[in-house]
């Protein structure tokens, strides 16, 4: 390690010596940069001073953008394809005559089989809907003829004095011992 730095010093310096040399030789290997004296540097080659501007990192704003294109493709381009496919081979749904004795299920309705796998796979139907909300009406029913039973038994409770706060007997103060103890388990 230490001889490859020797001799690589050793090289440039002797190519500083002997600049008329080729530009090919052994020392162009070991130096990897040899300065030539015929071209005269040239630095930024522009017109007045140029500055190194420090600017912020874009680095993580490019792995957003990188990422968002690559998770986009990757769903959308799937999604494409499936939507392609069944426009193609599937297609709308038509109209047609119903038997009389038939009743078509909620997803039936649609016209696009997308929409229909959809309205059934993750939609209620209708009649389920409906049910449900009728359940919450009734369960709000109840809570509301609930709290008016509560209020009339409260209210005759406190016209005749029967309640809980009449029932029990308060103790007498000098019944209560208020001195220090003596001792702990006492």
């Amino acid at each position: 390690m230490v001889g490859m730095s020797v001799l690589r010093s050793a090289a440039a310096f002797a190519a500083r010596l002997s600049p008329l040399k080729s530009g090919k030789s052994a020392a162009n290997i070991l130096t990897r940069t040899i300065p030539s004296i015929d071209k005269v540097a040239i630095r930024w080659g522009g017109h007045g001073k140029q500055l190194f501007v420090i600017k912020p990192t874009d680095f993580y704003d490019r792995r957003f953008l990188r990422l968002l294109q690559y998770y986009v493709l990757l769903t959308g381009i799937p999604m494409a394809v499936l939507v392609t496919c069944v426009n193609i081979f599937v297609g709308e749904a038509e109209l047609a005559e119903i038997p009389e004795d038939y009743e078509p299920e909620h997803w039936e309705y649609y016209k696009h089989p997308i929409t229909r796998w959809i309205s059934r796979t993750f939609y209620d139907s209708p009649v389920k809907d409906y049910e449900k909300m009728l359940a919450l009406v009734q369960i709000e029913m109840e809570k509301g003829e609930m709290r008016l039973k509560q209020l009339e038994v409260r209210k005759h409770m406190r016209e005749k004095g029967d309640g809980p706060w009449f029932q029990v007997e308060t103790i007498d103060k000098n019944l209560i011992d208020l001195s220090l103890k003596s001792t702990p388990d006492n």
